[in-house]
C-alpha cells in the first residue's frame, strides 16, 4: 500500500491541513511511521496545522499511536496543532490512546551546574538519609523487641537456627581467621623488627606484636572477615528469600520473619565471633612465636616470658569487650540490607554490597570509638 494513501497536506487561509484517511492499522504500521516522519519537513512555514481525521476507514491501538506520536513531534518541533472531525468509535479510541500515553519528560540539557542544582542535591540526600535512619531505627527497636520477646518466653527462640548459624558463620570460618592472624603476626613482627632493630631494641617485637594483636588487630581483622563472609551471606540470602516472596509467605503463615530469619543470624554471631577473636589470638601468638624465633633465635620459653611481661590485665579484654558489639553490628547490617531488598536480582547484588561495606565501616569506626574511650579511661 503506497504512504500517499494515508494522509494528505492542503494549504488553507494560512494554515496547513493534513487530512487522514485510510487504514491505521498494525498491518500498515512501517508505511505510516515513515510517512509521518516527513511530515515535520514538509509542514514548515505554516505555524498552524489542522488534522482531519472524518475520512479514516479503520483505527486500532497501533494506528491511534502513531498518529499521536506524529501529532506530539509536531508540537515538540514548535508547531500548533488541532486533532479533529474523528468519528465517534474512532474518537474513543483515539482519546483512550491519549490518556494511556506517559507524558514526555524532558531530558536535562547538559550545562554548567548552577547553585540551586547544587542545594537540590544536598537536599535529595538529606531526605535519603533521614528516610534511611528512620528505617535503621524501626527495624533496630523490631530486632531489639524480638529479642526481649523471645527471652520473655524462651520457647519463641529457634535454637535449632541459632545452631545451625553458629555454624556456617563460625565453624565454617575457623581455618581462615586462624591462617589470617597467623599471617599477621608474622608481619606485624618483621615490620617492627625492621624499625626497632636500628635502636637496638629488636626484643620489644614481641611486645609490640603481642599487643597490637590482642587489643586491635585479631578483633579487627576477625570482625572484617566475618562481615565479608557472613554478612554478605545474610543479605543474600534474606534478599533471595524476600526476592521470592518467601518472607510474605512467612508472615501470611503467622511466623515472624525477624523470630525466624534475623534473630538468629545475629545472636550466632554475637555468640561466635568472641570464639574467633580467642581463636585468631592464639594464633597470632604462635605466629609471633615462630617470627620471634626466625628473627632473634628465641626460644618458646623466652618468647613466652617477653609476652607475659608485655601483658597487662586489661589487654586480652580490652580486644575481646569489642567482640560482641562488632558482631551485632555485622549481624544488624547484613539482615537490615536483606530484609529491604527490592524487586529484582540487581538489588539483591547491591544490598550484598552496600552491607558488606557499611558493616566493615561501622566496624572501623566503632574501633576508633573504643579506642578513644579505652585512652580516655587509662585502660
Amino acid at each position: 500500500m503506497p504512504s500517499e494513501q494515508f494522509l494528505s497536506l492542503e494549504r488553507q487561509a494560512g494554515q496547513l491541513v493534513i487530512r487522514v484517511f485510510g487504514d491505521w492499522v498494525i498491518e500498515n504500521g512501517a508505511a505510516l511511521k515513515e510517512r509521518l516522519s516527513q511530515v515535520t519537513e514538509e509542514a514548515k512555514g505554516f505555524p498552524f496545522v489542522l488534522i482531519r481525521c472524518g475520512s479514516l476507514e479503520q483505527l486500532d491501538t497501533s494506528g491511534a499511536w502513531l498518529l499521536q506520536d506524529g501529532v506530539r513531534n509536531l508540537e515538540q518541533a514548535g508547531f500548533e496543532v488541532e486533532v479533529t472531525g474523528f468519528k465517534a468509535v474512532h474518537s474513543r479510541l483515539f482519546d483512550k490512546v491519549v490518556a494511556d500515553l506517559p507524558d514526555l519528560v524532558e531530558s536535562p540539557r547538559p550545562g554548567r551546574e548552577t547553585l540551586l542544582d547544587g542545594i537540590e542535591k544536598v537536599g535529595a540526600w538529606t531526605v535519603y538519609g533521614l528516610r534511611h535512619t528512620g528505617k535503621a531505627t524501626v527495624f533496630l527497636l523490631r530486632l531489639l523487641a524480638t529479642l526481649v520477646l523471645c527471652l520473655v518466653i524462651p520457647t519463641r527462640l529457634r535454637f535449632g537456627a541459632v545452631v545451625a548459624n553458629m555454624h556456617r558463620a563460625g565453624v565454617n570460618a575457623i581455618p581462615v581467621v586462624a591462617l589470617l592472624a597467623f599471617l599477621i603476626s608474622i608481619v606485624l613482627a618483621y615490620q617492627g623488627a625492621t624499625q626497632l632493630t636500628r635502636f637496638g631494641a629488636e626484643i620489644f617485637t614481641v611486645n609490640l606484636t603481642v599487643v597490637s594483636l590482642l587489643r586491635e588487630m585479631g578483633v579487627l581483622l576477625t570482625a572484617i572477615l566475618v562481615a565479608g563472609r557472613s554478612g554478605s551471606a545474610f543479605a543474600a540470602e534474606i534478599g533471595s528469600m524476600k526476592l521470592h516472596e518467601e518472607t510474605d509467605a512467612m508472615e501470611t503463615m503467622g511466623m515472624d520473619p525477624f523470630e525466624v530469619l534475623v534473630l538468629p543470624r545475629v545472636m550466632a554471631l554475637v555468640i561466635m565471633v568472641p570464639l574467633l577473636t580467642v581463636l585468631a589470638d592464639l594464633a597470632g601468638l604462635v605466629g609471633g612465636a615462630l617470627s620471634a624465633y626466625m628473627l632473634m633465635g628465641l626460644s618458646p620459653l623466652s618468647y613466652l616470658d617477653q609476652v607475659e611481661s608485655a601483658l597487662t590485665p586489661w589487654t586480652f579484654w580490652v580486644g575481646l569487650m569489642k567482640a560482641p558489639v562488632f558482631a551485632f553490628l555485622i549481624g544488624t547490617v547484613g539482615t537490615f540490607w536483606g530484609m529491604h531488598v527490592g524487586g529484582s536480582a540487581e538489588s539483591v547484588g547491591r544490598s550484598t554490597t552496600v552491607a558488606v561495606v557499611q558493616s566493615i565501616f561501622l566496624v572501623i569506626t566503632a574501633d576508633a570509638v573504643f579506642s578513644i574511650l579505652f585512652t580516655t579511661l587509662g585502660i
